[in-house]
């Protein structure tokens, strides 16, 4: 009974505290989120232990991000054009990274995406739990301190890309300074809206052309990051870059 009075009262006050000051709110927040980072990886884990390799271990994560994190964080994700992703066909997704919370955004759209494998880099293997379970996902991670390893994994996958005329599908979130800003120490409750844009088809493409296909996604994702969260990509905008087999 003691232990649960005592429990109560910390967690009442440490919610005046985060009333009364956004720095420790902000701390208290960033703190708490970290330590989800190590905590749901590390519970996951045993269930993913069984299928090594398999990206759908990802999706009890995700449970755990819907049901749970989302709600106590109070960050919502509204996702546009989600049936852009309902292909069975293979794609590539690109995605602006912002700060660590695109985990929560990655982990809340991962079931619109699995089976899905992503590239990380290297350093996230040795992270703990979010490195185990990643390796138990499969996925893959890019060592950039060695840039040949780097490229030559890279290059592989653009070999892949080339052979089987995979679309890459640009995925945009909006971003997060309305509610989370490290430098003013505000991390508040918000919605992020994530634009699903149309896919940017690799037909006719040589990876001579992979510069100008770079270009013209980053092109199209800054631009719906500009015009904000409330700009709604309907049309089909993006490019298709046509450039005929030399």
């Amino acid at each position: 009974m003691e232990l649960l009075v005592f429990v109560l009262f910390s967690f009442l006050l440490l919610h005046l505290f985060c009333c009364i000051s956004s720095t420790f709110k902000f701390y208290t927040k960033l703190v708490c989120y970290y330590l989800v980072l190590i905590i749901v990886p590390s519970v996951t884990i045993p269930l993913s232990i069984f299928r090594p390799g398999d990206p759908k271990n990802i999706l009890y994560n995700s449970w755990v991000v819907h049901h749970i994190v989302v709600p106590l964080f109070g960050v919502n994700w509204k996702v546009r054009n989600e049936e852009r992703l309902k292909t069975k066909e293979p794609c590539i997704l690109v995605c602006n990274h912002q700060s660590s919370l695109d985990i929560l955004g990655m982990m809340y759209i991962w079931p619109l995406l699995s089976p899905c494998i992503a590239v990380l880099k290297r350093e996230l293997l040795f992270t703990g739990p979010f490195g185990i379970v990643s390796w138990l996902a499969g996925f893959i991670f890019l060592d950039r301190c060695n840039s040949e390893d780097a490229r030559n994994t890279l290059n592989t996958k653009v070999k892949e890309v080339k052979e089987k005329r995979v679309p890459i599908i640009p995925v945009v979130f909006s971003s997060y300074s309305s509610f989370y800003k490290v430098c003013e120490k505000k991390f508040d409750t918000g919605t992020v809206v994530v634009n699903i844009l149309p896919p940017v088809y690799t037909d006719g493409l040589t990876t001579q052309d992979i510069p100008e296909l770079m270009k013209n996604v980053r092109s199209s994702m800054l631009n719906v990051l500009t015009l904000g969260a409330n700009y709604n990509p309907t049309k089909e905008y993006v490019k298709h870059i046509d450039i005929a087999e030399s």
